[in-house]
């Protein structure tokens, strides 16, 4: 349920920044979209949910999930209708997916979605994916319980390109969380240095303070994702993390709505060049000497 209330209070926190009065008014198309290289398209729908001072119960937003849409993807030779369905493995429940379409390197991706007068496109690319040179776990300096995965990688910044770090804690999940401020530029980066990167539990919307660590524990199974993006891509998790941080109640907090690659609803659809790490923690630690 806690990603259900994440997506939804996103689409809180999308309108929360807009000065227009009568957009409240009027439901618009939430979208979370994204297709890895060699993975499957996946997309989450969810409508806005009015703002109100009344308060709403949880149970009811699951109203807000959009079970009914007509979503398509296309590769620019091929377009290939998704299936919705119930997977308790993703928050909110419920996804559209296909197995007739697979993310190649290189190829373009438009999405389109319609449901009951509603209408949402947008476009992503996939880049050729960067793969790390190593993950290690190391024991937190001020813990003797907890742990930190970091990333090492080589990168040319001659050549533009955009890196974020995903994580997917436990055996049963098949959600991959943003790792919370982990989205990077690699012009930043030095020619023919390695890159050291703490790679950080995601973060939900709903952690509280003193719920949320960034680290991990000697039994957590972790997958670490390592994805390349595009630009837009780029633009709207590195916003999104701006707002994230600059309070514990994000909804509240945001200065500016993130960058939205879709067109006629808000959300984003990326294409991801990814790899993937997973690390048994307890079996990984490098221990202090």
């Amino acid at each position: 349920m806690k990603r259900l209330f994440h997506l939804l209070c996103l689409s809180l926190l999308f309108f929360s920044c807009n000065t227009d009065d009568d957009v409240s008014e009027q439901p618009k198309l939430v979208v979370e979209g994204w297709i890895d290289s060699g993975g499957y398209p996946i997309v989450l729908l969810t409508a806005t949910v009015p703002i109100s001072e009344q308060g709403r119960d949880v149970k009811d937003l699951g109203d807000y999930v959009l079970r009914w849409a007509k979503v398509t993807v296309s590769d620019g030779e091929r377009e290939v209708v998704l299936t919705g369905m119930l997977d308790k493995r993703y928050f909110p429940p419920y996804v559209y997916t296909t197995s007739r379409l697979r993310g190649e390197v290189g190829k373009t991706y438009r999405l389109t979605v319609s449901y009951s007068g509603l209408y949402a496109e947008a476009e992503t690319f996939i880049p050729q994916p960067v793969p790390l040179d190593s993950i290690r776990v190391r024991p937190c300096e001020d813990s003797d319980t907890l742990y930190q995965i970091r990333a090492y990688l080589h990168d040319d910044p001659s050549q533009s390109a955009y890196y974020k770090f995903f994580t997917r804690i436990g055996r049963n999940q098949r959600m991959y969380l943003s790792s919370y401020i982990q989205t990077l530029d690699n012009s930043v980066f030095l020619s023919g240095e390695e890159i050291d990167v703490s790679v950080m539990r995601g973060r939900l919307i709903t952690d509280r303070p003193n719920e949320y660590t960034p680290y991990f524990t000697e039994k957590d199974t972790v997958v670490v994702k390592f994805a390349r993006m595009d630009s837009l891509s780029f633009l709207f998790w590195n916003q999104m993390e701006h707002n994230m941080t600059l309070s514990n109640l994000p909804v509240t907090a945001a200065k500016r709505n993130p960058q939205f690659n879709v067109k006629g609803g808000i959300g984003y659809w990326c294409g991801y060049g990814a790899t993937f790490y997973p690390v048994v923690v307890g079996d990984s630690i490098c221990r202090r000497r």
